[in-house]
């Protein structure tokens, strides 16, 4: 049954802080706890979490605020769930955080962070509502409204974040994957061949030491199958079907092999057409595959936008999403920034070139946020003898019909036209090829012409690579690098950058919670009229209350 916790704000007749002395009782008041429990703990809206607990009926739930608050703490010093729960029975600072006043108040049992979290992630799942992400914006917007946050210029980036997996072979991979179906198939009572329970006896790593290179195919095909064997004979049985494994076998048979179902054979599909986004491991079926700067990446890809107004006391981050490594950066861009212009009043967005694109640019402009870029990706022409190349910003324009009127170096145009917002001018090839300057010109030279295309894109890269030209848009591109700093700090420190969780969902919780502790973290140093107003208060009551209760005896 749920029921909100407000213990931590009535007075005790005698607490830790007590026996302190009072040169350590003032170093505490000055410690992060105090801060921490001010202005997340207190802030913390338990009403959000009551959907996870029967209204009527059952035992009063554990504190919301301190299960919600254990995992900030988690995720902003980096340690493990172990260490945790001992840091809460025995450090004064973590109890202090929680507003605990008392060494035995409120006896916390692991299962009972792992239940909040199965809950968590079972709400989820079945109302498509993340509650996680309910308590970052409302912890978000509270900073923003007491600190007068300025939402309006933010930037944007992206990092790896490794899945809790092991690299496997295509041949463990399968074996494998073999080995988890024919576990479900047996548990739920189905029959399987001698012949398939001799080839996963053994595990997927000592099948494969014992084979020879020249082996390795013929036993992926064995394998292959075998699991479609499976797959097809018991296809209409309905408890095998949603079962885990049997979801992996089918999707690894689409991504790793031609199927002839006709005479129960597969053919298995070559490196090189395997797609990045196909499974690496069946114990984390949603990682996916990805080279970024020559190094290989099996995981997932944390988004991240953060406030970058100069005028601000502290910059916030607004908003963290995880997706599959192989998503597109610009693609997770367009789909938000709808939703940023209407929720923060967005007006400039500062990326790198790799979240550039048409729909980028094109909802940028229909929202009038201004897209500044510190990069444009793509290969560029060479300077030659220092000769700066020529853009189609170069080309003299009427500004009243939009024609190209000459290009750089004064060469008149023979003809041009404009048709599905795609300007195409033509030359004269013979002048240009005796132009000096043609090396560096967009105009593309031909056997009987000269060919200068200019569509929307091209005319959006050519702009800003003029603007980058400019003291104002380098001011703003100078915004940026600090985002990079967050990334880094937004990765998980316990594997060298790897999660010790598994799938999407939960990683996604994870980067919010750890987007709520550097948020605090970034506040802490930072008093406000707001936390000590609040100090005074709970000091005066919990003060005047001791003196009551002491008059009262």
């Amino acid at each position: 049954m749920f029921k909100e916790y407000s213990e931590h704000l009535q007075a005790k007749m005698f607490t830790m802080e007590d026996q302190m002395s009072e040169r350590v009782r003032a170093r505490l008041e000055k410690h992060w706890s105090k801060t921490f429990y001010l202005k997340i703990f207190c802030e913390i809206d338990e009403k959000i979490f009551a959907p996870l607990y029967h209204h009527e009926f059952g035992r009063g739930n554990f504190p919301v605020n301190i299960l919600a608050s254990l995992e900030i703490i988690k995720e902003m010093l980096s340690i493990t769930d172990e260490d945790l729960i001992d840091r809460y029975y025995f450090d004064l600072s973590i109890r202090s955080a929680l507003g605990l006043k008392d060494i035995n108040e409120h006896v916390l049992s692991p299962r009972t962070l792992y239940y909040f979290r199965e809950a968590v992630a079972e709400y989820e799942e079945s109302n498509n509502k993340n509650l996680i992400m309910q308590l970052f914006e409302n912890g978000r917007d509270a900073i923003i409204k007491e600190m007068g946050i300025k939402t309006g210029m933010q930037r944007t980036d992206s990092t790896m974040i490794g899945a809790n997996i092991k690299r496997m072979s295509r041949l463990t991979l399968f074996h494998k994957v073999l080995s988890n179906l024919v576990k479900d198939v047996q548990k739920i009572g189905l029959s399987v061949r001698e012949e398939i329970k001799k080839m996963v006896r053994d595990d997927e790593d000592a099948f494969a030491y014992r084979l020879k290179k020249d082996e390795v195919e013929k036993y992926l095909e064995e394998i292959g199958g075998y699991i479609l064997e499976l797959t097809e004979i018991y296809k209409d049985n309905a408890l095998l079907k949603e079962t885990k494994s049997y979801k992996n076998a089918k999707r690894m048979l689409g991504d790793q092999c031609d199927i002839e179902k006709d005479v129960v054979k597969v053919e298995l599909k070559k490196q090189e057409e395997l797609s990045a986004s196909s499974m690496q491991n069946p114990s984390d079926p949603e990682a996916t595959y990805r080279v970024k700067k020559k190094e290989a990446h099996r995981g997932y890809a944390a988004h991240a936008v953060e406030t970058c107004d100069p005028e601000n006391k502290i910059q916030l981050i607004m908003d963290v999403c995880v997706v599959t490594n192989t998503t597109d950066d610009a693609l997770v861009l367009s789909e938000k920034i709808e939703e940023y212009k209407k929720d923060f009043g967005l007006e400039t967005i500062i990326t790198d070139g790799g979240f550039v694109s048409d729909e980028v640019r094109q909802k940028c402009e229909d929202n009038k946020i201004e897209l500044v870029t510190t990069a444009i990706s793509g290969k560029k022409k060479k300077e030659v003898d220092g000769n700066k190349n020529f853009t189609t910003c170069d080309f003299e324009t009427d500004k009243s019909t939009g024609l190209i009127v000459a290009c750089p170096m004064k060469h008149l145009p023979l003809s041009q036209k404009f048709e599905n917002n795609i300007r195409t001018v033509i030359f004269d090839p013979a002048v240009c090829r005796g132009c000096a300057r043609h090396e560096q010109c967009p105009v593309h030279i031909l056997k009987k012409e000269s060919r200068l295309v200019i569509d929307i894109h091209r005319r959006w890269i050519d702009e800003r690579e003029k603007k980058m030209g400019t003291e104002e848009y380098r001011k703003l591109c100078n915004l940026r690098p600090p985002v990079e700093g967050l990334m880094s700090r937004l990765k998980p420190k316990y594997l060298n950058g790897r999660t010790l969780f598994k799938g999407k969902a939960k990683v996604q919780r994870r980067i919010i919670y750890k987007a709520m502790g550097l948020n605090f973290k970034r506040i802490k140093e930072i008093p406000s009229n707001l936390s000590l107003f609040l100090f005074r208060l709970l000091f005066f009551e919990r003060k005047t209350s001791i003196i009551l209760n002491y008059c009262a005896l």
